[in-house]
């Protein structure tokens, strides 16, 4: 019996990838990943247990997993960042991506921020030295804050799928388990230079963040029923933050979500610079 079981629940894995590659007008997501997929890609090396059963590609790995994101609207996000000697930090986060309303309410490091279009607020009494008005709207889209740049971009670490249309390896990996259910890993080594110069992975990793990281970016993907991205899991080896370890994890697609920016009485101003 557990045998059967065993099978069923892997025939129901392999069905739900199948119609992965068949997303109507998947393509790049809005705002809050502000991820695009060039069709101009380099040429990459495909390893001999590369997929040819369930429609996933280097050519349509990005695209068909932001547009099935894209179409779902919103997700959930717990994003664990494992540095050594500091121990692990934990971000949990709930996205809306494209259209008008997209935006984003992340929490971490006892700290809040919400988006809502390109408006960014960081609730942080720190930062703006008032407990009654612990809120600041963030100059240049939060550039201008280094606790809420990092919040926001370990809130959209679902852009760095959009890396994966510059790999320049691409190998099936292990059926895993995440969030309960069973999923199929890829593995893909991105071209940073090439996918940052796109703008492929924009709002977790851009051009002028890439200095001190080496050429290529190795990261697994895991693709759960209906080919979503469940997991993502990669190491920064940065020659000036060091290494961390990267495990995000996704959930909750398609449920409801309310964006409502802080009432004035509690933003400090003027806005942080």
């Amino acid at each position: 019996m557990r045998i059967a079981k065993a099978g069923a629940v892997t025939a129901v894995l392999v069905l739900a990838l199948t119609a992965c590659g068949s997303t109507p007008g998947a393509g790049p997501v809005a705002d809050a990943s502000t991820a695009s997929t060039p069709s101009a890609s380099p040429s990459f090396s495909v390893s001999a247990t590369a997929p040819s059963d369930d429609g996933l590609s280097p050519a349509n790995l990005a695209s068909e997993l932001l547009g099935r994101l894209a179409e779902k609207g919103t997700f959930h996000v717990v994003s664990r960042t494992t540095t050594a000697g500091e121990g692990a930090s934990v971000v949990t986060a709930d996205l809306r991506i494209g259209g008008d309303h997209a935006g984003l309410i992340a929490i971490g490091g006892g700290r809040k921020l919400i988006k809502t279009g390109s408006a960014v607020y960081l609730k942080d009494a720190t930062v703006t030295g008032d407990k009654t008005r612990p809120w600041s709207e963030l100059a240049a889209g939060g550039q201008s804050s280094r606790p809420g740049r990092q919040l926001l971009r370990a809130a959209q670490v679902h852009a760095l799928i959009g890396g994966a249309a510059h790999a320049t390896t691409f190998q099936r990996g292990d059926r895993i388990t995440v969030n309960g259910a069973p999923a199929q890993e890829y593995v893909v080594s991105i071209d940073l230079a090439r996918a940052t110069a796109a703008g492929a992975m924009d709002g977790y990793l851009t051009a002028d963040t890439t200095s001190s990281l080496p050429e290529a970016l190795t990261v697994r993907i895991a693709v759960g029923a209906h080919c979503l991205p469940v997991q993502l899991r990669f190491t920064l080896d940065d020659q000036t933050t060091g290494r961390a370890d990267v495990t995000a994890t996704f959930s909750r697609f398609g449920q409801k979500l309310t964006l409502t920016p802080p009432s004035p009485q509690k933003i400090a101003s003027p806005a942080t610079t």
